[in-house]
This record gives C-alpha cells, sequence and structure tokens, in this order.
C-alpha cells in the first residue's frame, strides 16, 4: 500500500537530500541528488544540465561551494541521473566523475548518449538539456568492492548492481547504514513504489542485485527517485515481490500478442500501489505512465 510519509532530508551524520529547484515543472521533487559530507564531499547523481543550477543553489544554501565537491558519482550514466555531469565539471573545479567503466567513453564523448536519449524521450530530453563532455583526466573507472574514502569515518563503498541498466552500480555508507540504490531499488513516487526495467532488461541480473543489497542489511535505502527512507531491507524485498509479479504478467500479456499498454493497463488494475497515477497532475501523469509503460516494454522482453 502506498505510504504518506515523506522522505527524511538527512540521515545524520553524513547524509542529505538536496531539495533543487527545477527547471521543469513537476520534477523538483522527482530528481533526487545527494550531499555526502565528511573531510571530502561527494554529489551522488548530479541529475540532467537542466537540474545544475538548483543544484548549486541548494548547495549554497548548505553553505558549501562548488569547488569544496570532490567527486560526482554517478549510479548510471542515463540522462536523468547524469547528463549535467559535465556542466557541474564547469562550476566544480576539483570535482573526479566516478561511474561504471561502460559509461566512461560516453561521458568524454556523449554523441551516441544524446541521440539515445533523444530517440527514448523525445521532447523531455531537450528539457533535460543536452549532454556537456567530460575531460578524460576527470573520470574515475568504479570497480566493485571500491572503498571512497571521504574522512570523518565517512566512506562510500561501490557495489555492481546491473539490472536496471548494466552499468548501474549503487553505494553504500556504513557509518549511516545508508544505500544509494539509483533507479536498481526501483521509483518511489508519491508513496507508491513502481517498477522501473525498462529495455534491454536482464530479470535474473535484477533480483541478484537486490540480493546483493538486501545482504548489506542497509536501515536506510535512498532512491534517486524519489527520497531517503527506513525499513530498507522491507523495501528491497517489495522490490523483488513485485518484479515478479509485473514479469509474469508481462511475459503472459507477450505470450498472448498484447501491446505494452494493454499490459501496463492490466498491471494498473492489479497492482494498487499504481493507483496513485490518478493523483497525479497531467504533466505528473504523463511521465509516470511512459515509464510505466517503457518499464512494462522491458518485463515483456525481458531475458532471464
Amino acid at each position: 500500500m502506498p505510504d504518506d510519509s515523506g522522505p527524511i532530508r538527512e540521515v545524520p551524520p553524513a547524509v542529505k537530500l538536496l531539495s533543487p529547484r527545477h527547471a521543469i515543472s513537476g520534477y523538483s521533487d522527482f530528481i533526487g541528488t545527494y550531499l555526502v559530507t565528511g573531510e571530502k564531499k561527494a554529489l551522488v547523481d548530479i541529475g540532467p544540465s537542466s537540474a545544475v543550477p538548483g543544484v548549486l543553489v541548494a548547495l549554497a544554501e548548505e553553505r558549501v561551494r562548488p569547488e569544496e565537491i570532490d567527486y560526482l558519482i554517478l549510479t548510471h550514466i542515463h540522462i536523468d541521473h547524469g547528463g549535467g555531469v559535465g556542466t557541474a565539471l564547469r562550476s566544480m573545479k576539483n570535482a573526479r566523475v566516478l561511474a561504471h567503466p561502460r559509461g566512461r567513453q560516453h561521458l568524454i564523448n556523449p554523441a551516441a548518449l544524446w541521440k539515445a536519449s533523444l530517440e527514448t524521450l523525445g521532447e523531455l530530453a531537450r528539457k533535460y538539456g543536452e549532454i556537456e563532455t567530460v575531460p578524460a583526466d576527470r573520470v574515475i573507472d568504479a570497480e566493485d568492492g571500491m572503498k571512497i574514502d571521504l574522512g570523518c569515518d565517512v566512506r562510500l563503498e561501490v557495489l555492481m548492481t546491473p539490472g536496471h541498466a548494466a552499468h548501474h552500480l549503487s553505494l553504500y555508507e556504513p557509518r549511516s547504514r545508508v544505500l544509494f540504490a539509483g533507479d536498481a531499488a526501483g521509483v518511489y513516487s508519491n508513496g507508491a513504489l513502481r517498477l522501473t526495467t525498462p529495455p534491454p532488461f536482464r530479470l535474473a541480473d535484477y533480483l541478484a542485485s537486490l540480493d546483493r543489497m538486501v545482504a548489506l542489511r542497509p536501515l536506510f535505502l535512498c532512491y534517486a527517485h524519489f527520497g531517503c527512507f527506513p525499513d530498507a531491507v522491507k523495501r528491497l524485498r517489495s522490490t523483488q515481490d513485485k518484479a515478479r509479479s509485473w514479469h509474469w504478467i508481462a511475459r503472459a500479456g507477450a505470450e498472448a500478442g498484447r501491446t505494452a499498454e494493454q499490459v501496463a493497463q492490466e498491471i494498473r488494475e492489479k497492482d494498487t500501489d499504481l493507483a496513485y497515477l490518478t493523483a497525479l497532475n497531467p504533466e505528473e501523469y504523463e511521465r509516470d505512465y511512459s515509464l510505466l509503460v517503457k518499464s512494462v516494454s522491458g518485463l515483456m522482453t525481458a531475458r532471464q
């Protein structure tokens, strides 16, 4: 059932969910950027280019100067998570970018990523803003198990979590037991969990990644979309259950020759969490519903 409690904005002692005002209407509480602070500072998922001005304002409100940011860490390079990294580096002159090694070439030369974003998202990609180049010498290749020491007993541990994307990674801060899951644990929108499983999608990888996250026994789960919440393990298990349930419906629909939109409607009828869609304004509904259909399409064509 939907949870009406709002996200935690601060997880002491090190983690804060920023509240950047977004240039696109309805997106201010949809794209989350997390500030992790020790002696050094890291931002997790800067968002698209259009979000960067708002992130800079939010940092100023936290009395953090752009040049104090040491790391920009991307859970994956999709435009809504990392499209603004090149733009941000122009202000964050001391920051280095940590991303999956499969993302390196697309950060250095984003032409193919921008083209794919336009093909997938259309006008929304243009609203997100073009993807600027990242200098090669400022990119760090993430490795499974890598530890980023921020000082003051704060560190971020890298966990490769393919599924939503083959190049997806998550981050764990053991002192506060906070897990930054990117899109690996779904989307938490308006108090309800929705999957984000676009094609190409591999169910086995997705479920195995969730198992790896559960094994950490985190206390807090931070979604990129949107917010940080307690009861992390319970939430991760709910995502697994939903993935299996939706996949069963999607595969049956695919075998029957139904379209992704038809299957999405069936899932809406069977999953009460999706009742939240009816309460959205038209812009939010168009966004969430189109993402739902893409996720269903991924499940219908998923490899085991």
